[in-house]
């Protein structure tokens, strides 16, 4: 596949058409190129019926692209690591440049992180970037055996982009979707956007956002959000998360509970909101809600705090949020992953040590590292921690266990 060769119209409207057309073409391209490098694309895989009869009462169906994962092949995958490893595969980091070197061969080797995201700096075509990943992945299989990594990106269209420019393809924008994307447009854009991403290597996106604005403006949410209520965003969930899953490609629903709330920029510094649950729980909320009966793969937490819910701790390190509403109200089993660990939300109001401590011990499963931290000392950090008992080995394996069977289900691990 030459992603040169397609064209999408760079048009502040949303041409479904044209999204249908790209689909199309990215299929007809990556399944004849791509089968043999990329198993899953030759797999069949199963989206989210859109039928109201196949979906009862007019609601889509949970996803289930591949079989369910068998825990004996999970505690297999486990045993295989060493502790240092096991609290490796709790990361995903970023990397210093664009093309594979000793620095990264260093920290492939003695941090043994779960994955990498790429951020524009890593990429300048779609060719080096495909031998980037190449190169991790099998490193990466050398190391831990039978274990692959996630390789991650924020590819929601509009303005935030991984891929953008040269090779790759321009996207809409979520609200220039949602304002002329039915769900069968929606739905191809995500497919066309999978395949993309699979076409380089990319097997994780950190889309969609779920967050809920009324205004498709410049502000952290602004455009990229699909509407400002509910009822609005709702919709695009199931032929969003159908798109990816029949690619092959990990969806990641954020930022939950919802960075809507506020346009305070969590990356300068901590939004203080005083939405209350009942307000997130009536609006804010609904469409998380909807992704996890849907079945989503993973959600990323946003970095804010809710005076009158937690008035401790933000979202990403607070137990109300990630254990009382997610994973027991909402009911979500799946991979919880941490928004930048460096954005100054958390990096100015907590100590280093301490959101290690609140992210193990409350099951965020993967922590984002994407420009400051090293993961190779983070990853040593942690390990003092397990050897001084204040991390336990069982703090550290739950989180493991989610994502070893999230890289069995996409195809990523394998017992051997």
């Amino acid at each position: 596949l030459n992603p040169a060769t397609i064209a999408v119209p760079a048009a502040t409207v949303f041409d479904a058409p044209a999204a249908a057309a790209l689909a199309s073409r990215l299929v007809e391209g990556t399944l004849a190129a791509g089968r043999e490098r990329s198993p899953l694309l030759g797999r069949p895989l199963t989206g989210l019926p859109l039928d109201a009869a196949a979906a009862g009462a007019g609601r889509a169906a949970p996803v289930a692209p591949f079989a369910p994962v068998d825990d004996r092949e999970v505690d297999l995958l486990l045993q295989s690591l060493t502790l240092r490893q096991r609290i490796g595969q709790r990361f995903i980091t970023w990397l210093p440049g664009d093309r594979f070197g000793v620095g990264i061969r260093q920290i492939v080797v003695d941090a043994t992180p779960a994955g990498f995201i790429l951020y524009p700096w890593n990429v300048r075509s779609a060719a080096e970037v495909r031998r980037l990943t190449d190169s991790l992945a099998f490193l990466t299989s050398v190391v831990t055996p039978g274990i692959g990594p996630l390789i991650a990106a924020d590819q929601e269209g509009g303005r935030v982009q991984t891929f953008r420019s040269g090779d790759f393809a321009p996207l809409p924008s979520a609200a220039a979707m949602a304002r002329a994307g039915s769900p069968d447009s929606i739905r191809s854009t995500a497919y066309a956007t999978a395949l993309g991403l699979r076409s380089v290597g990319v097997t994780m996106n950190f889309a969609p956002v779920l967050d809920l604005h009324p205004v498709a403006d410049d502000s952290i949410i602004g455009d990229r959000s699909y509407g400002g209520d509910a009822e609005a965003v709702v919709p695009v969930v199931a032929p969003y998360l159908s798109g990816m899953a029949d690619a092959g490609v990990i969806a990641t629903a954020k930022h939950f509970p919802g960075h809507g709330v506020t346009t305070v920029d969590s990356h300068g510094r901590l939004p203080v909101v005083a939405t209350t649950l009942e307000e997130l729980r009536g609006s804010h909320l609904v469409p998380f809600a909807e992704a996890v009966r849907l079945g989503v793969p993973a959600v990323m937490t946003g970095h804010l705090l809710f005076e009158s819910i937690d008035p401790l701790y933000p979202a990403t390190l607070s137990d109300v949020f990630l254990r009382q509403v997610l994973r027991d109200e909402l009911g979500f089993t799946g991979v919880v992953v941490t928004d930048g660990l460096e954005m100054a939300a958390l990096a100015d109001n907590f100590g280093l040590e301490e959101t290690l401590l609140r992210l193990f011990r409350n099951d965020v499963d993967l922590i984002l590292l994407y420009s400051r931290y090293d993961v190779v000392e983070l990853v040593g950090l942690v390990e003092q921690l397990v050897r001084r008992g204040a991390i336990t080995e069982d703090d550290v394996d739950r989180g493991v266990r989610r994502v070893l069977a999230l890289k069995l289900r996409y195809g990523l691990a394998a017992v051997r």
